[in-house]
């Protein structure tokens, strides 16, 4: 017998809640699991980044070479991030770029215990550069389909990945000591393939064989409204006048911090003994850890362009104390607001690009922002690496220009 009319629509809304129902169940699974592979990709980072310089300098390069270690790898990764976030984007697959992306990372880090000059170093970092540059823009872009609430997610996502990047900090620092820097960056290597296998438990919807060009996208929150993608978005966000400012002022503020991070770890190791470079990076990962998510809270109630104003004056005193102050005590107080600022940045950042870009586009934004603070790190480096071989004091201190142009700039951005 035949449905009636009301038990066709009373059967219709049972379907549709079923599918939210099962939707839902779909989006807190991938979440899980997403943050527990992130957790130990990201103390696999912790534990490697810190000790590259240092690793430089065991081998005899300069200054100015240990700063170069930052310009190949952010050259590379400006370069190819942006043509992976296009092919995400374009194939609808994020997990599949970012286990390549951490697997490129775990391989590229294992390779550099083998290294026996700087060059060889600089060649495994610039190939990590081109590899591992799949992995963020699919990542920034999984994260922003996870939830409506883009300040708080990015905020739960931050400070589960600064929790695990501070492990690997104190971790890094206690291997060091005991096994040295070579069998560091092996171990780091082998939880990264660690993390691979966890983020291929991922679900992702099938979407059936796709053409990278004319391709069907369905809007989010719009079931059946439907868009064409016929060519990259590239120029269409930088022509954007809020979007083209508001990147622009992104690569400043990465200057500034190219600047200093290139030549922190040798400074700090210089200055307070090799066990120093592990635990200042873990206790601005535990700031970050500690306050992400309820910065990501504060993000989307008050808006990402106040916090990210408040990041970049918290960039400027941050890096002017780490120039003056000599107590190792007084310094963890240092670390701890230079952990704020980061992950202020970073969460109101990412909130902006994904609230003032279509979902069509996200991944491209994304990868755009990603773009734009490695190709602020390209340049920041060969800054930092040249002014700290006079002085590292003189090079904090001149971070300050960067910093301050795009303060005042990001003055001008709209809400």
């Amino acid at each position: 017998m035949p449905l009636g009319k009301r038990d066709r629509v009373v059967t219709q809304g049972k379907r549709e809640r079923t599918l939210k129902l099962k939707k839902l169940r779909v989006k807190r699974r991938n979440t899980l699991v997403f943050l527990v592979a992130m957790f130990f990709a990201n103390m696999a980072f912790g534990m490697a980044f810190p000790y590259l310089s240092v690793y430089m300098r065991l081998l005899g390069a300069s200054m100015f070479t240990v700063g170069l270690l930052s310009v190949v790898f952010n050259l590379t990764s400006t370069i190819f991030q942006y043509p992976f976030g296009w092919l995400s984007d374009t194939s609808r697959n994020r997990k599949g770029f970012i286990a390549f992306g951490l697997s490129s990372f775990g391989l590229f880090y294992a390779t550099m215990a083998l290294a026996a000059t700087p060059s060889q170093v600089l060649i495994l970092r610039t190939l990590q550069g081109v590899f591992g540059s799949a992995l963020t823009p699919a990542h920034s872009a999984l994260i922003s389909e996870l939830s409506t609430k883009t300040g708080s997610i990015f905020g739960l996502f931050n400070s589960v990945e600064n929790a695990g990047y501070m492990l690997g900090n104190f971790l890094g620092s206690a291997i060091v000591g005991y096994v040295g820097v070579k069998k560091l960056f092996v171990i780091s290597g082998g939880i990264l393939f660690f993390s691979v296998g966890l983020s291929l438990f991922i679900r992702e919807r099938p979407l059936g064989r796709r053409s990278l060009r004319g391709m069907i996208l369905v809007q989010e929150g719009r079931e059946g409204w439907r868009t064409t993608v016929k060519g990259s978005a590239f120029m269409t966000l930088l022509r954007r006048r809020d979007l083209g400012l508001f990147y622009l002022t992104v690569f400043l503020v990465m200057v500034a911090s190219g600047q200093f991070y290139s030549v922190v770890s040798v400074y700090l190791s210089q200055t307070f003994g090799g066990w120093s470079v592990g635990v200042i990076f873990g206790i601005e990962s535990l700031a970050a850890a500690l306050t992400g998510y309820f910065i990501g809270k504060l993000i989307d109630r008050h808006g990402a362009r106040r916090f990210y104003l408040i990041a970049i004056a918290g960039y400027i005193v941050a890096f002017l104390l780490y120039g003056i102050v000599r107590n190792i005590w007084l310094l963890f107080g240092v670390a701890f607001l230079s952990g704020l600022k980061w992950v202020m940045t970073i969460n109101s950042t990412s909130a902006y690009v994904a609230e003032k870009v279509s979902v069509s586009e996200r991944a491209q934004g994304m990868g755009l922002l990603n773009a734009m603070m490695s190709l602020g790190w390209v340049v920041g480096p060969l800054i930092g690496g040249y002014l700290s071989g006079i002085s590292f004091q003189l090079n904090f201190i001149s971070t300050t220009v960067p910093l301050g142009i795009a303060f005042i700039m990001a003055l001008k951005l709209p809400q």
